[in-house]
């Protein structure tokens, strides 16, 4: 697991500057525009429309390439119901005016969403983000290694952007909402995963492929699921907490 080559460190290298310039021209625009709440909104609603275009584009492709199964066959394992998928429709929620709804699926926007996309950018190999060529050349294998790097790379703006322009003060009680939309999230992809008679393995809950803890779903699946909702409740506590601490001393009055 893992791969921190060429491909990989120059994916970062043009993914994460962008997304640096991209904040910065949005944040500055906000300060001297004087823009409020609407303008943040309009942001991220801008960003849930890129990456519906980019699954789209993904949908296509897929529906033309002998790689995926048959021409013209949408393979259900790339169906948008993996854990990353679920900003698809939860930035949409949060750029809605639905306030008390928008205020509730916040928290899972900003920690789930940002703790699961660090790791698969740091560790692309767990989600195979990569593709099979060596480099970034504008060529049709390199389609979905494009989609995958700019969705996620989406994914790492707007949490940052919530954050950065106060459209979301990151709070570690808020655990408890994240926890809660992530529990609903997991039980949709349990169901899917089962509609699709074992064939899809959504949020890694069905087969646990790629995940070092798999041996443990024959016998103990309720001991692998808890691990994992334990890594993810864990891992967005630690990113709220972090966040908060961050929020604190960051707008501490100056002496």
């Amino acid at each position: 697991m893992g791969n921190f080559g060429s491909k990989h460190l120059l994916g970062l290298a043009w993914l994460l500057p962008s997304i640096a310039i991209l904040l910065v021209v949005l944040l500055v625009l906000r300060k001297k525009k004087g823009y409020g709440e609407s303008f943040d909104r309009k942001v991220i609603l801008g960003a849930s429309i890129f990456i519906w275009v980019w699954e789209i584009i993904k949908t296509i492709f897929i529906f033309n390439s002998p790689a995926y199964g048959s021409v013209g066959v949408y393979t259900a394992y790339m169906l948008p119901f993996h854990i990353c998928s679920m900003a698809l429709y939860a930035y949409p929620v949060i750029a809605g005016r639905h306030h008390k709804l928008a205020e509730f699926v916040k928290p899972f926007a900003f920690a789930v969403t940002l703790l699961v996309t660090a790791i698969l950018l740091v560790v692309p190999d767990f989600a195979g983000i990569l593709g099979n060529l060596p480099n970034w050349s504008f060529v049709y294998d390199n389609i979905l290694p494009f989609q995958s790097f700019s969705y996620h790379g989406t994914l790492l703006f707007v949490p940052l952007y919530m954050v950065l322009s106060g459209f979301y003060r990151p709070r570690l009680r808020d655990i408890g909402k994240a926890t809660v939309v992530f529990v609903a999230t997991a039980i949709f992809a349990i169901t899917m995963n089962k509609l699709f008679l074992g064939v899809t393995d959504f949020m890694t809950l069905e087969h646990g492929w790629g995940n070092p803890f798999n041996y443990l779903i024959a016998d103990r699946y309720w001991l692998y699921f808890l691990i994992l909702a334990g890594i993810s409740v864990g891992g967005s506590a630690l990113t709220l907490g972090i966040a908060e601490l961050i929020w604190k001393l960051s707008h501490r009055p100056a002496k």
